[in-house]
C-alpha cells in the first residue's frame, strides 16, 4: 500500500472520537472541515492541495532518519500529517502561495518536536522551491537553538542522499544547489539585523520573555514570497511572554471569536485537572504515545513526581 497524506483520516478519527484529542485539536480539525466547505466562495481565496501537503511528509520519510531512539527511519504519524499537511497544503487558488504564514504547535515533551522541525528545515533548504532559502533555527539561547541545528546535521550525516547534497559546517549547513543554508540564531546572538529569512523555526518559545527575536525574524521576511514562521514548544512558566499570547489567540481563532486565516494552530493539552490522574487521556497532550514514548513509563514517572509539589508542577507543565 502506497503512502499518502493521512490528514483526512486523522480529522475524521478525531471528530468521531476514535482518536482522543484535546478540545483545541478538535476545533482545529473542525476548522479544516469548515474551510474545505468554503472553497469556491468569493470571500475565501484558499484551496487545499493534497499533493503539496504530502510533499514534505514524503521527503522526511524517505530521506531523514532520527538520530535518537531505536528507529531506522522516520514514519510520520497521523497527527504530524495533519500539522505538516495543513501548513503546506493550503494555498492561494490563483498564485499557489501558501496560506499559512505562521504555525503554533504545542505538544508535551518527548513527542519528537525537534526531529519533526529538523526534517522541515532540511526540506525547506532543498526541495521547497525557494532559491537562496535562508532557514533560521531560533531559541532564547544559542545552546537551545543548536539543539535542532545539531539534529539537522546528524540527519544529513546519516543519510547517503542528504550527505551527498548538503555541506554541514560547525555553525551553518549549506545546500549549494539552491544557494540555501540552515543556521541557528538566538536572542543573545551578537548580530540579528540584515537577515533574509525564508523559514524561521522557533524552538521552545515558552522561554521567550518578549518579542524582540520574533519581530526581527518577521521583519526579515519582507522580500520573501511565502515566508513561514513555525513556533513549536511545550508549555512553560513564562506567563506574560509571547507563548501565552499565542495560546490565548488560539482560543479566539479556533472558537471564531476573531478571524485569522493566516495562522495555523495545533494545541495538544489536557482539558481539565481531572485528566491528570487519567492516563488514558494523556494522549491529548502527547499524540506520540506508543511511538516515541511509553505510557507505562509516564505513569511510573507521574506516580513518583506527584508526591513532590515542584516535581508535580513540572510534570504537569512539560508532559
Amino acid at each position: 500500500m502506497s503512502r499518502k497524506l493521512l490528514l483526512d483520516e486523522y480529522v475524521d478519527k478525531v471528530l468521531t472520537g476514535e482518536i482522543i484529542a484535546s478540545k483545541k485539536v478538535k476545533l482545529a480539525c473542525k476548522r479544516h472541515i469548515k474551510d474545505l466547505s468554503r472553497i469556491g466562495n468569493d470571500d475565501f481565496p484558499w484551496i487545499f492541495d493534497e499533493e503539496k501537503g504530502f510533499r514534505p511528509v514524503k521527503f522526511i520519510e524517505i530521506f531523514c532518519s532520527p538520530s535518537k531512539g531505536d528507529f531506522e527511519k522516520l514514519e510520520m504519524q497521523m497527527w504530524q500529517h495533519f500539522i505538516v499537511g495543513s501548513i503546506y497544503g493550503w494555498i492561494h487558488k490563483d498564485t499557489g502561495v501558501r496560506r499559512f504564514k505562521e504555525a503554533v504547535v504545542m505538544v508535551g515533551r518527548k513527542n519528537g518536536k525537534s526531529t519533526l522541525v529538523s526534517g522541515l528545515a532540511v526540506y525547506g533548504a532543498s526541495k521547497d522551491g525557494e532559491k537562496g532559502a535562508d532557514i533560521h533555527l531560533l531559541a532564547n539561547s544559542m545552546m537551545q537553538a543548536r539543539v535542532v541545528f545539531d539534529e539537522c546535521t546528524k540527519m544529513i550525516k546519516t543519510s547517503k542522499w542528504l550527505r551527498d547534497c548538503f555541506r554541514p559546517l560547525r555553525d551553518v549547513i549549506h545546500y549549494d544547489e539552491t544557494f540555501s543554508r540552515i543556521e541557528p540564531q538566538a536572542s543573545d546572538s551578537e548580530k540579528l539585523d540584515g537577515l533574509n529569512s525564508y523559514l524561521s523555526i522557533f524552538d521552545e518559545v515558552h522561554e521567550f520573555k518578549d518579542y524582540k527575536l520574533i519581530n526581527v525574524m518577521r521583519n526579515s521576511t519582507a522580500s520573501r514570497k511565502q515566508p513561514l514562521l513555525i513556533f513549536i514548544t511545550t508549555a512553560g512558566y513564562q506567563l506574560d511572554g509571547p507563548l501565552m499570547n499565542y495560546y490565548e489567540q488560539s482560543s479566539d481563532v479556533l472558537n471564531e471569536v476573531i478571524s485569522d486565516d493566516r495562522t495555523f494552530y495545533y494545541i495538544a493539552e489536557l482539558d481539565s485537572q481531572e485528566d491528570f490522574d487519567k492516563p488514558e487521556t494523556w494522549v491529548k497532550a502527547n499524540p506520540n504515545i506508543g511511538i516515541s514514548m511509553k505510557l507505562e513509563t509516564m505513569v511510573e514517572e507521574w506516580e513518583k513526581a506527584k508526591r513532590t509539589p515542584s516535581e508535580r508542577n513540572d510534570f504537569i507543565t512539560k508532559r
